[in-house]
C-alpha cells in the first residue's frame, strides 16, 4: 500500500474542508467569540480592573419586560460625542462583539497608543452594546435562533411567544412611526402600539437629548443577506451639504471595512432609504445628529447569510470594524 499519496490526498481534503469552514458557516451553538448576555456585566468589571479609569459604566434604564438594565460605557475625555449602540434586533449579535471589542482596544489604548490617547483627548464615545438585552437573553441562551423584538407581550395573553411577541425596536422611533404599516402584532416589524412606546427606546432617547451627539452609528446583521456588507443612510428628501457630509463619512468607513467572504470593501447604499421610526432616522432629524446604519455579517459563496460566524471570523470581524472605527474618528478631526 502507498501511504503517501493517500496522505496527501487526506490532508489536502482536510484543507477543502477548513477552506469550506472560512467561507461561511452559521455556528450553533455559538462560538466563544459571540457574547453572552449574563457575561457583559463580569466583562465592564474586568475592563475596569484591568484599565482603572479607561471607562465609566452608566444604567440608562431598564427593558420593558424583565426589567435588565441597559449599559452603557463612556470613554474619552473630548467634547465631540460619539455614539455607538451595536444592537436593536435580538439575534445581531455580531455588533455586540464588536462592541465589546471597541471598549477593550479603547481602553488598552488609551495607555499604550497615542493615537488611540489623541482620539479620547477630542472625543467622548459612548457605546450601548445592546438596546435589547431581553432578546440577546433568549438568543444567546440558545432558546431561539432568530428574532428580532423585544419580549413584550404583544398579544396579552399572560405569556412569551417567541415567535411572535415583542416590537421592533428599530421601528420604534418617534420620527415618520406613522408612515410604517406594520401594525400586525405578530410580525417580526411590528412597530409597537405607539412611537416610543418600549421604555428601550425611551432610554436612548432620553440620553439623546441631554447628549449632544454629533455622530450616531448602529451595528446590524441582516439574516436574509439581502443588506449584508452596506451601510445605510437616513431617509431625505433633498441631499443637502450636512446629508453629503454624511455619506462621505459613511464612504470613509466603507472604504476601510474589508468584506468577510468575497474580495473588497462596504459599500454605502445609494437611493431610497426606509421611511420609518429607526435609529438612524431619529437621530438625523430629530437630532441633528449624523447617523448610519452598519450591516455586518457576510454571505458566503452559497448565497447564505452569516451572522453567527465562528470565532475567527468573529474575531477578523470586530478587528476590521474596530479599525475603520479610528480611521474615521481621526479623518473627521483632521477635516474639522
Amino acid at each position: 500500500m502507498n501511504i503517501k499519496p493517500r496522505m496527501a490526498i487526506l490532508f489536502g481534503a482536510l484543507l477543502l474542508l477548513g477552506s469550506c469552514a472560512y467561507q461561511g458557516v452559521n455556528q450553533y451553538p455559538f462560538s466563544l467569540a459571540i457574547p453572552r448576555y449574563h457575561d457583559l456585566l463580569p466583562f465592564l468589571y474586568s475592563i475596569m480592573a484591568d484599565h482603572p479609569g479607561s471607562i465609566q459604566h452608566r444604567i440608562l434604564g431598564f427593558s420593558g419586560s424583565e426589567r435588565l438594565p441597559l449599559y452603557a460605557v463612556e470613554m474619552g475625555r473630548g467634547e465631540r460625542n460619539i455614539l455607538i449602540i451595536g444592537q436593536h434586533h435580538a439575534d445581531e449579535l455580531l455588533g455586540v462583539a464588536i462592541c465589546e471589542h471597541m471598549i477593550r482596544e479603547l481602553s488598552e489604548g488609551s495607555e499604550s497608543d497615542a493615537g488611540i490617547r489623541k482620539v479620547l483627548d477630542e472625543y467622548r464615545i459612548w457605546i450601548v452594546p445592546s438596546l435589547n438585552p431581553e432578546g440577546w437573553r433568549v438568543v444567546s441562551e440558545g432558546l431561539a435562533r432568530i428574532k428580532r423584538k423585544n419580549n413584550r407581550d404583544t398579544d396579552d395573553n399572560g405569556k412569551l411567544d417567541l415567535r411572535t411577541d415583542g416590537v421592533d425596536l428599530n421601528r420604534n422611533y418617534p420620527i415618520f412611526w406613522d408612515q410604517d404599516t406594520e401594525t400586525n402584532h405578530m410580525s417580526s416589524y411590528f412597530k409597537g402600539s405607539a412611537p416610543s412606546s418600549e421604555d428601550e427606546v425611551k432610554a436612548i432617547i432620553n440620553l439623546a437629548r441631554k447628549v449632544p451627539f454629533e455622530l450616531a452609528i448602529f451595528y446590524h446583521s441582516s439574516i436574509t443577506g439581502a443588506l449584508n456588507e452596506r451601510i445605510f443612510l437616513p431617509a431625505v428628501n433633498d441631499e443637502d451639504p450636512r446629508f453629503l457630509k454624511l455619506r462621505e463619512q459613511a464612504d470613509f468607513y466603507a472604504a476601510r471595512a474589508t468584506r468577510d467572504y468575497f474580495r473588497g470593501t462596504y459599500s454605502v447604499h445609494r437611493g431610497s432609504s426606509s421611511r420609518v421610526g429607526n435609529a438612524r432616522n431619529f437621530f438625523y432629524h430629530s437630532q441633528n445628529a449624523g447617523a448610519m446604519l452598519i450591516e455586518v455579517g457576510g454571505v458566503n459563496r452559497k448565497g447564505q447569510s452569516i451572522i453567527h460566524p465562528p470565532e475567527k471570523m468573529v474575531k477578523r470581524i470586530n478587528k476590521r470594524h474596530y479599525k475603520a472605527f479610528i480611521a474615521l474618528m481621526q479623518h473627521m478631526s483632521e477635516l474639522d
